[in-house]
Formats: structure tokens, C-alpha cells, sequence
């Protein structure tokens, strides 16, 4: 298992749409070992609250293939508003790292293909805080 499971209060679930931008999607956020700002506990507890649709968090075993853990931020759609109002979230609790996002139906379809990067949204996101 490489994942633990989904944490949602509202019992997400990912959509595969006809578009990327009509599917959910995910935040891609590293975070490195071991985690000493405790991001991992900022963004659980943003999920837990319901200021995050749902986030998952890498296992000990992926953490042993990529050297760090990873969390995925879900969004419920991977347009450009859903998508900037979630990072403005993690900038919010404290997440300053570059991010990527990839939407449902790229990982559903084996793409290794980015949508969005969070430079796309750096003034977005300074306007949100």
C-alpha cells in the first residue's frame, strides 16, 4: 500500500469528466523528512475542519522509492478558480513550497502531465491571503 486513506469530511469522491479541467484533481505537496513544521498536521486538521475537500498522505513505503512524504490536496474540479482557492489554503496554513497539480483523469489515463503549477496562481493566491 503506498497510500494511506482519503481524509474527507464531506465523503469526497474523485470524478473522471470528459475534460481535465471538469475533473477533480490534486495538489501535489512534498513534504520533506522529517516533516519539522508539521505540515502534514496543518493540512490534516484543514481537511478534519472542511477548509480542504480531502487530502491523502504517502506510506512509509513510498516514502522509502522518493526520499520524502507526499500529500495529495483534492479539489472537487481542476478549473482555474477551484484550483486557486485551494492553494490559497495551503499558502494560508503555511505551505511555500512550488506545487504541481494534476487532475483525475490524467492520473486515470497514465499521463504524466501537469495542469497546473503553482506559479500559474502567485498573484491569485497573494490576492486570496
Amino acid at each position: 500500500m503506498l497510500w494511506y486513506p482519503t481524509l474527507s469530511k464531506s465523503g469526497f469522491r474523485s470524478i473522471i469528466s470528459d475534460t481535465d479541467e471538469a475533473s477533480t484533481g490534486k495538489w501535489l505537496v512534498p513534504i520533506t523528512v522529517p516533516d519539522i513544521g508539521l505540515v502534514w498536521e496543518e493540512i490534516e486538521d484543514a481537511a478534519v475542519e472542511g477548509r480542504l475537500t480531502a487530502v491523502k498522505k504517502s506510506t512509509p513505503q513510498l516514502r522509502k522509492q522518493i526520499a520524502r512524504d507526499l500529500v495529495c490536496v483534492y479539489c472537487t474540479a481542476s478549473d482555474a478558480d477551484t484550483v486557486a482557492e485551494t492553494l490559497a489554503i495551503l499558502r494560508e496554513i503555511g505551505v511555500t513550497d512550488e506545487l504541481r497539480y494534476k487532475s483525475d483523469r490524467a492520473t486515470s489515463d497514465g499521463r504524466e502531465e501537469y495542469l497546473w503549477q503553482s506559479d500559474n496562481f502567485r498573484l491569485t493566491a497573494k490576492m486570496a491571503l
